[in-house]
């Protein structure tokens, strides 16, 4: 299994040249973010808690509502461990956790009670038993590939981070000069382009100016809504 580590001046790169239109960055947040984003990217569909299955949860939750403790949850398979830990922030405010705390920490230090873990687990099932849905609402004749981890998720994630940081908006622009380039050329386009073919993950500059273009796109929609 390859690493998901990559290079630290990949990061220091990123950040210099982001660093250019935003004087004032915040470096240290804005490497923890990027790289949240960037191993989040490497992930893909092959790994982390998008890769299981919904069935895959929900076998993982049924097991545990056998043996409902804290310290199982450590031991369910990635889609259910995140489904059992989204259910449990739904019933907060929770006895078990402290003002201030995490569930997170809470679980860590064996705090959250039986009924509790049991409450949230048949939630999450519930949840996961719930067909997804298209983008127009309706319901998804099958459950497809988890769009978290995709090229369209990255740019669109490393499109959004590049307009708060910067405080101006992502522009799709094709043009070098007088001439047409399959790269996109803004400096946001080519900031997130650089990212992704650092990354080695999509070494077409196509595809990638295609899925800005699409984001600014839909963001234009959203704002004219």
């Amino acid at each position: 299994m390859p690493s998901l580590e990559f290079d630290g001046p990949d990061l220091d790169r990123w950040i210099d040249e982001l660093s250019r239109h935003a004087p004032d960055l915040a470096k240290d947040s804005a490497r923890h973010q990027l790289y949240s984003i960037a191993i989040s990217h490497l992930c893909g569909h092959e790994r982390g808690p998008e890769a299981f299955t919904r069935k895959q949860a929900r076998d993982g939750l049924n097991a545990f509502l056998k043996h409902p403790t804290a310290q199982a949850v450590a031991q369910l398979n990635g889609g259910a461990e995140i489904a059992l830990i989204d259910a449990l922030w739904s019933l907060a405010p929770l006895d078990e956790v402290g003002v201030g705390d995490s569930i997170e920490q809470a679980l860590f230090e064996r705090r959250i009670k039986q009924a509790t873990l049991k409450s949230a687990a048949h939630i999450a099932l519930e949840t996961l038993s719930t067909p997804p849905k298209k983008r127009d609402g309706s319901a998804a004749k099958g459950q497809g590939r988890p769009r978290h981890y995709t090229l369209e998720w990255t740019v669109a994630e490393l499109c959004k981070f590049w307009e708060m940081t910067v405080r101006r908006p992502v522009t799709a622009s094709n043009l070098s000069g007088a001439n047409y380039s399959q790269e996109c050329t803004s400096p946001a386009g080519a900031w997130v382009t650089r990212i992704l073919t650092d990354l080695g993950a999509h070494p077409f500059p196509a595809l990638i100016s295609r899925e800005i273009a699409r984001y600014v796109r839909r963001r234009k929609i959203e704002n004219s809504s």
